[in-house]
């Protein structure tokens, strides 16, 4: 989704780090376990949503609805293919060629009932709002919530069980959970102090905590993360607002930019701090460990393509360590 870093666009803003931090009318039904295959190492009970909710989702759906960009991702690197998905779901690019039913957050009930469903797969963060809308479409509703490394796991593993490739989403979770093991393995006992910080306006900045997405993953990593416990003084938790006074005081060995859009020549975020005078004397830019990364791989839609993070975001913390490919 396109963010504007200019004056007008707070409720674009306000939609976009939704996602980024991460009731109803119950579909009545019996547990329903999906059993390990001879290769798989345990069964995965999807009786339940990541919502709570009790939901009886079918054994081997031919139709699945992907609420959001995560659960599309989700589906396809467990060889499953979605008949809906929302128009900003753009990756992998045959996705690109599955009818959408408008954004995530204004989807058009309309539209995903003439898709035919048999199961929804709708993202917990988003979509707890509407989950009794979605459900009043007659089809379960089954809601998974990815915020953290541990959650793109158990997700690869329990949208694998809901569209019937079981194995293959345990294959996928298990690779990611030996790439994280390899990774830790070689991290050194230095703690570096990391800032993560989002140009949100004119002069205005804003720092991940360690309750986001990309916090949580720099406590994996064992970095520390100089805004991780900050008071929740934004509108949406896991990001606070972060002045450029903040920024000099705290005075971090690394410093990872994110830039979430705006017309054509919006300057990065890195590019807005490198506009003021103390940005040289900082620790981070002396020692060159400044850099811009996605938006939406380590912001917007947390999922499988972390394993692209996990190639990326030790070799800026550790360069001594990970060796740069």
């Amino acid at each position: 989704m396109k963010r504007l870093l200019l004056t007008g666009a707070a409720l674009v803003l306000l939609a976009f780090f939704a996602v980024a931090c991460g009731g109803g009318d119950d579909t009545k039904n019996d547990s329903t376990v999906v059993p390990a295959t001879a290769t798989a190492p345990a069964a995965i009970d999807i009786s339940k949503d990541d919502l709570g909710r009790s939901v009886k989702a079918p054994a081997n759906p031919q139709r699945v609805v992907a609420m959001s960009p995560t659960v599309v991702e989700l589906m396809y690197a467990v060889g499953a293919t979605p008949v809906g998905r929302p128009s900003s779901a753009n990756y992998p690019e045959t996705a690109k060629s599955v009818e959408n039913f408008g954004t995530s957050y204004q989807p058009s009930l309309e539209v995903i009932a003439s898709m035919r469903p048999d199961l929804i797969i709708a993202d917990a963060i988003i979509h707890q709002p509407m989950i009794d809308q979605l459900a009043s479409l007659n089809v379960p509703v089954w809601a998974v919530k990815v915020d953290s490394f541990d959650t793109v796991v158990s997700g690869l593993e329990k949208v694998g069980a809901l569209t019937g490739k079981l194995e293959k989403g345990q294959t996928e979770a298990k690779a990611l959970e030996d790439k994280m093991a390899a990774v830790k393995a070689k991290l050194p006992a230095q703690q570096p102090s990391v800032l993560v910080v989002v140009a949100a306006g004119p002069g205005q900045f804003i720092a991940s905590k360690d309750s986001s997405y990309l916090g949580s993953l720099l406590k994996d990593l064992g970095a520390k993360n100089v805004a991780g416990s900050e008071a929740d003084n934004f509108r949406f938790p896991g990001f606070a607002d972060y002045s450029l006074e903040k920024i000099v005081q705290a005075n971090p060995d690394v410093i990872i930019g994110i830039s979430v859009g705006g017309p054509p020549g919006t300057p990065k975020t890195t590019e807005l701090l490198g506009m003021t005078p103390v940005w040289s004397g900082l620790k981070a830019v002396k020692n060159g460990s400044v850099k811009e990364v996605d938006h939406v791989i380590y912001l917007e839609s947390a999922g499988p393509r972390v394993s692209q993070i996990l190639d990326e975001l030790p070799r800026l913390l550790y360069p001594n360590v990970f060796a740069s490919r």
